[in-house]
């Protein structure tokens, strides 16, 4: 017992000093690559919806929304960007969607209260890492018991680094923990349907944890064993959980190192399905149309009955499709996201593919690491047969971004939304975030000039 405190500890302990330089540069990355899938986010039609509901509410003069020309209250705020950062299967995942549930809570507190890029960098270093662990921690959460990881584990992550940020002592993160744990949401089963619910998980998670944090600062409390009690997290959202795996190396081993990103607009286990076949498509033309048989064997969490859903109904439902996001992948170049759209979804062509793409699990594949991504993917087209090995994805923790490369990315992604100037001051100033006085300097630049 006592795991909650013991998170809680390590927060309210943990300097910018004790953060490691390579975590640092590791946290721009994700803070970059965060904004960019915000951007691209914004640009959907359901993120329209959400952020206009949020501004009908009410306007304020407080926080950002990402490609918005107005602002609103912190806590509507951390909402509104955590569902535009999680609006298109775009956000790195690192500490299990820790950039849409910690990220906007966070970056919202620091524009009200002027916190420093080191105080900012700090909270996301912490908050990413509880959320990771929490993720980590839980067994058959989505897969057996059909609730959304980032939705449940996600308000402890924001509480906590809402609370670094306010400088909370341990007995107050443990509070803002505590009531964390009764804000925790969602369900999988808009996997089926494609449903908009996945993409709202994100944002409510950073709102009620940013509320849960302020409670606590007014002196609300919470369950002290809010994760590992009879009655608290772990108990009621997962099986038997691996509690060994919570606490080990904590404050010497950072979970969220390497970190992981993705290339594409799709679920994070058919990126590296989506790349083999992108880098193929560069050195050999491929018309669709020629395409006689597909057969993708693979790990079977890549093919998880969530994932073969063959005629979705929506973008989402496509997005987290393994069969559809390689069809689409066949007649498309999926390194402009917005391309994975409802034409896509629509197109004859990619439906009737879908159809046809066999799904062939390997017996003995890992469920975790780099094994539970393993792909061959053969194509038979024109009268040739060619067999393409799936290697790890572009920003998975074996093939990480570099600075360089998620700039590029950045800027492609973001190319049509914003200009190349507010571009690079917006990569110039992450680029050097532990250097600025005021983050809100920051915040502001991700609004709609």
């Amino acid at each position: 017992m006592h795991e909650t405190g013991t998170l809680a500890q390590f927060v309210a302990q943990t300097q910018f000093t004790d953060v490691p330089a390579s975590l640092v540069d590791d946290c721009r990355i994700m803070v970059l690559d965060t904004f960019g899938a915000g951007f691209v986010g914004a640009m959907q039609p359901w993120a329209q919806r959400a952020v206009d509901m949020v501004h009908s509410l009410g306007s304020g003069s407080e926080a950002s929304v990402i490609y918005q020309p107005w602002c609103t209250d912190i806590s509507r705020a951390a909402l509104a960007n955590g569902f535009l950062i999680g609006a298109f299967e775009s956000e790195p995942l690192t500490g299990s969607h820790a950039s849409g549930t910690v990220l906007p809570a966070a970056l919202a507190v620091c524009q009200r209260e002027h916190f420093n890029g080191r105080e900012f960098l700090t909270a996301l270093a912490v908050g990413f890492e509880v959320s990771a662990r929490i993720a980590r921690t839980a067994v058959g959460l989505e897969n057996v018991r059909g609730f959304h990881n980032p939705g449940t584990q996600g308000p402890f992550g924001a509480a906590v680094a809402v609370g670094k940020l306010y400088g909370f002592d341990q007995e107050t993160l443990v509070n803002a923990m505590g009531l964390a744990g009764s804000c925790s949401a969602g369900l999988l089963e808009f996997a089926w349907s494609g449903a908009d619910t996945k993409r709202l998980h994100l944002g409510r998670a950073s709102q009620l944890g940013l509320e849960s944090a302020l409670l606590a600062r007014h002196g609300l409390r919470g369950p002290a064993t809010v994760l590992e009690g009879r009655y608290g997290y772990f108990n009621a959202f997962s099986l038997e959980p691996r509690m060994d795996r919570l606490l080990h190396g904590l404050g010497s081993e950072w979970a969220i190192q390497p970190p992981s990103l993705k290339s594409y607009p799709t679920h994070v286990t058919h990126q590296a399905v989506v790349q083999a076949i992108q880098d193929w498509k560069q050195q050999q033309p491929l018309e669709p149309q020629a395409i006689t048989r597909v057969v993708i064997r693979g790990a079977p969490r890549i093919m998880e009955e969530r994932h073969t859903v063959r005629e979705p109904e929506s973008v989402m439902g496509a997005q987290y499709s393994l069969p559809f996001t390689t069809a689409v992948a066949l007649t498309r170049d999926l390194s402009n996201p917005l391309v994975y759209n409802d034409e896509a979804v629509h197109d004859p062509v990619v439906r009737t593919l879908a159809q046809r793409i066999e799904l062939v699990p390997l017996e003995g594949a890992g469920h975790e690491g780099p094994a539970s991504l393993q792909a061959e993917i053969l194509l038979e087209y024109a009268g040739q047969h060619v067999t393409l090995t799936a290697q790890p994805h572009k920003g998975s923790p074996q093939n990480p971004f570099t600075w360089e490369e998620v700039c590029a990315k950045f800027r492609r992604c973001t190319a049509s939304m914003i200009s190349a100037r507010q571009a690079t001051t917006l990569i110039d100033a992450v680029g050097t975030l532990e250097q600025v006085s005021d983050v809100a300097e920051v915040a502001q630049l991700v609004a709609r000039m």
